[in-house]
């Protein structure tokens, strides 16, 4: 499985999926996989084969969820350096037919260096958004939450499987 590297205080840190799921658990486990490989894209388009400080990194989400937000904050530290912001209504990849919510990010370094990566308009099935929303009203049945946990597992497995020009597009801003 690929991993991210990232310098912390100058240390080489090699970070994999496994310990990110460790530390975020399993209830967004849709949005940690693809949360990890959206910090993957990013960092490959903005470094190249260089390996960036933590430090150095900003993260402004459109997703407001917590796995999204723990990808974010195990990978880069953003969340705790006060260098991530949320953004629901930012008009990249507004995919939920329910309500505002960005599957876009910017992930920005201190040089001025920014890129947008967005999730393809077809990862997520429509059933997905019915479930976000059943869970929302709190109308969600057993067999839905069932359905809803193994449809975010299996999500989650495509989303570490797929080559990344299948599952994201990756935009330079600057």
């Amino acid at each position: 499985m690929s991993v991210i590297k990232i310098k912390d205080r100058g240390e080489v840190l090699t970070l994999q999926f496994s310990e990110l799921r460790n530390y975020h658990g399993n209830l967004a486990l849709m949005a940690i996989g693809v949360g990890f490989r959206v910090v993957q894209a990013a960092l490959a388009e903005l470094y190249k084969e260089e390996i960036p400080e933590r430090s150095s990194l900003s993260v402004h989400s459109g997703h407001a969820g917590p796995g999204f937000r723990d990808a974010f904050e195990y990978t880069t530290r953003a969340v705790t350096r006060g260098a991530y912001t949320v953004d629901v209504d930012y008009p990249v990849a507004q995919y939920d037919p329910y309500r505002p919510q960005s599957y876009a990010y910017v992930i920005s370094n201190s040089q001025g260096a920014s890129v947008e990566v967005a999730l393809k308009p077809n990862f997520l099935p429509a059933v997905f958004y019915d479930y976000l929303k059943k869970g929302r009203e709190g109308t969600m049945t057993e067999e839905d939450s069932a359905a809803n946990t193994q449809l975010k597992a299996d999500l989650c497995e495509k989303a570490l499987a797929l080559p990344q020009s299948e599952l994201l597009e990756v935009k330079r801003l600057s």
